[in-house]
């Protein structure tokens, strides 16, 4: 059993080591606050590149409009760099609600908050289903020119540099941290030419994919740790070791 926890212990430390690579890799992308632009980048304002909604609110009065049902992502949809879309729900709504909130290839979706690793978390719209709007809590972010590389400016959100702006302007109340459209349009990003973020973006992508075969391989080997104690205790009242 000291051999158990010894391993356990030191599994840990890998998977907390796997995971802190993916914040270096993305610090190293991005200039922290009061570091310089590389040359040839610029500031712009999140608000100045796209428009920024929040979505349906559950329970709203529709008053006898015509409704359907469609399907909707809530707060727990929305991962760090990912959907899960295996619990989608569905929820009445009108056809100019499905109309104006449908979301298209290539929106942002980011979480408005409540725990800390919640507030502005989120990923890319892939059009993984045909038809579905979002939650009041997730807003959703079309970017509208052609010069904005989504999956850029996405890793850059997700990176030290966004995390840190959205903690230093939420608003804190007792565990909860939430943000609003106003802070969030308000979000200054580091744009570079397009064919430079399209570099970064892919680099990006290929370490975070890295990142991320390592970490299943580490979480593997942690269940597989955690899984040895009651065999063992089995085993031994057994009279097998």
């Amino acid at each position: 059993m000291t051999a158990v926890e010894k391993a356990r212990a030191a599994a840990q430390a890998r998977l907390e080591a796997v995971t802190a690579m993916a914040a270096a890799f993305l610090r190293k992308a991005f200039p922290l606050p009061g570091q310089p632009l590389p040359p040839g980048w610029r500031w712009a304002m999140l608000g100045e590149c796209g428009e920024v909604v929040s979505g349906v609110t559950l329970g709203r009065k529709l008053n006898g409009a015509v409704i359907r049902e469609v399907a909707y992502l809530r707060v727990a949809n929305v991962k760090d760099g990912h959907l899960d879309l295996d619990d989608l729900a569905t929820t009445p709504a009108t056809e100019e609600e499905i109309r104006t909130l449908s979301l298209k290839q290539g929106d942002l979706l980011l979480t408005e908050g409540g725990d800390a690793d919640k507030l502005g978390r989120g990923t890319i719209w892939e059009a993984q289903i045909q038809e579905c709007i979002h939650q009041n809590h997730i807003f959703r972010v079309r970017l509208e020119s052609d010069g904005l590389i989504p999956d850029f400016v996405a890793l850059q959100i997700a990176s030290p540099h966004g995390k840190e702006y959205f903690l230093r302007h939420a608003k804190q109340t007792t565990g909860i941290a939430t943000i609003n459209q106003r802070v969030l349009k308000a979000l200054p990003l580091m744009l570079p030419s397009a064919p430079e973020q399209q570099r970064i973006a892919a680099l990006l992508r290929d370490q975070m994919a890295a990142v991320e075969k390592a970490r299943a391989a580490v979480e593997q080997e942690v269940a597989t740790i955690n899984a040895l104690p009651p065999v063992l205790l089995r085993r031994a009242f057994n009279g097998e070791v």
